[in-house]
């Protein structure tokens, strides 16, 4: 009986698999961060015990809605959705040990008082180059490239991606 299958930790609201239902859920939020969300890097970087969200967004990209506000992120997909709030986050990513990177790169970029096409929201959102969304127009991807800062840019987000990979590992173990 041990090795047998459980299935009802597979089944939407059954209460005895709620293991398999919190993983998935983590996962859900998680993937969209790494994979559809232009504003993980400030997400990855800002959360701790002072950070207060100012604002409130929401964002479709790809068949993924994204919302959040100053408790959590809530995620829809074509299937599932689900919501995390931001100090569970916080758990999940604050420790990594190439975090320190990323918040460094983020504080050394300027915040100006309009965030509409001011260089901190170029400086700080996905570069066209990492989308995983249909492949942007090249002509995006070189003007992300003439930016000033191009390579630290390139390389906090890579270090974002790789933070979210680990705690999609660390969520399925």
């Amino acid at each position: 009986m041990d090795d047998q299958l459980d299935l009802l930790d597979q089944i939407a609201g059954e209460t005895r698999g709620t293991n398999a239902q919190d993983r998935a859920r983590k996962q859900t939020v998680l993937v969209a961060l790494r994979d559809h969300m232009s504003n993980s890097l400030q997400f990855v970087a800002a959360l701790g015990p002072d950070w207060q969200l100012n604002y409130s967004h929401y964002g479709i990209t790809d068949n993924t809605h994204c919302e959040w506000n100053q408790h959590g992120l809530r995620v829809s997909t074509g299937r599932d959705t689900a919501y995390m709030p931001w100090d569970e986050l916080a758990e999940l990513v604050e420790n990594h040990p190439d975090r320190p990177g990323v918040v460094d790169y983020y504080r050394s970029v300027p915040h100006e008082k309009s965030i509409a096409f001011a260089q901190h929201t170029f400086a700080l959102t996905r570069p066209h180059a990492l989308s995983t969304e249909p492949a942007p127009h090249q002509s995006w991807i070189d003007d992300d490239h003439n930016r000033p800062g191009w390579n630290d840019r390139l390389e906090a987000w890579t270090t974002t991606i790789t933070i979210l990979n680990n705690a999609l590992k660390e969520v399925a173990a």
